[in-house]
């Protein structure tokens, strides 16, 4: 089964190029399970319409997997027009808030045939086994699709609890350097080391939020918070800095902390693992709000 991902550029006229950590995440899962697959990183090189063209035409494609925000959804219904022309017999594979937050309104109005909801990790790994062998769309929990032009929803895909039981990201599936060149770039002022030295480089710690404010949707709406062990984030940190020369960390959460002993823990544990580099992380704008907190924020 040839298999084809694309990163889409959901601001392409912008100079930052953002390390798409969800993708990595579900491309980790898709390579862990066997299967090879085909790159277009449309972020990273920006290439022209002409220069897509060339990519989409390379070689025959039996699923195009793709997604981004959902205030991307004219990139994607533009993309899946042009896959559409180029690869008519392709499964086009959506994910991202784009799918779950709109599923009716992307399979009806766009060219894409099977929409992931949610948490994409086990789900595209499902599809992809089903798909390969032709079976049954409704026997795979957490998608949507239209069968004879009728909507259709399966059900939800149980939340992952454990987020220790992931694999830790595998960089190597994107090109990590063009994103790395990129972050030394787009460093404030005044940057902690030489901005030639810096090597950054993003990590989840936790998935969802325990806030539910109204003027928010995220990928991880309506999952419980969950948040990985210290032991985990601190070894994939190690692993990062064996393998790829990492000295930042961007926490890319929609929220690291909430608790300030959560924080104090962490930043300890850090100390007792002997690992040393700079980082920055998420949290709400109250959580660091009394001046005894300022203590907490030297540690930090």
């Amino acid at each position: 089964m040839e298999i084809l991902a694309i990163n889409i550029a959901v601001r392409p006229t912008s100079r930052v190029k953002i390390f798409p950590i969800g993708l990595g995440h579900i491309l980790t899962a898709v390579k862990r399970a066997g299967y090879s697959f085909d790159l277009l990183d449309l972020d990273a090189y920006r290439p022209s319409e002409s220069e897509i063209d060339v990519s989409l035409q390379a070689k025959q494609y039996d699923v195009i997997c793709f997604g981004c925000v959902v205030t991307g959804y004219t990139l994607v219904k533009n993309l899946a027009a042009k896959i559409r022309k180029l690869q008519p017999h392709a499964c086009l594979v959506v994910g991202n808030t784009v799918a779950s937050s709109v599923p009716e309104l992307l399979l009806t109005r766009t060219e894409a045939d099977i929409a992931v909801m949610g948490e994409g990790d086990e789900t595209i790994v499902d599809l992809l086994a089903t798909l390969e062998k032709g079976g049954p769309l409704a026997d795979v929990a957490g998608i949507c699709y239209l069968q004879d032009g009728v909507f259709r929803a399966t059900s939800p895909r149980p939340a992952i609890r454990d987020l220790d039981s992931l694999p830790w990201l595998d960089f190597s599936t994107l090109d990590f350097e063009v994103y790395i060149d990129n972050a030394k770039a787009q460093a404030p002022e005044p940057t902690p080391i030489p901005r030639e030295k810096i090597r950054a480089l993003p990590i989840n710690t936790a998935r969802g939020c325990i806030a539910r404010c109204t003027f928010c949707y995220h990928a991880f709406q309506g999952y419980p918070y969950r948040r990985r062990s210290i032991s985990s984030v601190l070894g994939e940190i190690s692993q990062m800095q064996e393998r790829y020369g990492v000295n930042a960390i961007s926490f890319s959460d929609e929220l690291t902390f909430y608790k300030k002993d959560q924080i104090r823990q962490f930043c300890l544990a850090i100390q007792d693992a002997g690992l040393k580099f700079f980082w920055a992380c998420e949290c709400r704008a109250g959580l660091l709000d009394k001046e005894e907190d300022i203590s907490l924020i030297e540690l930090m």
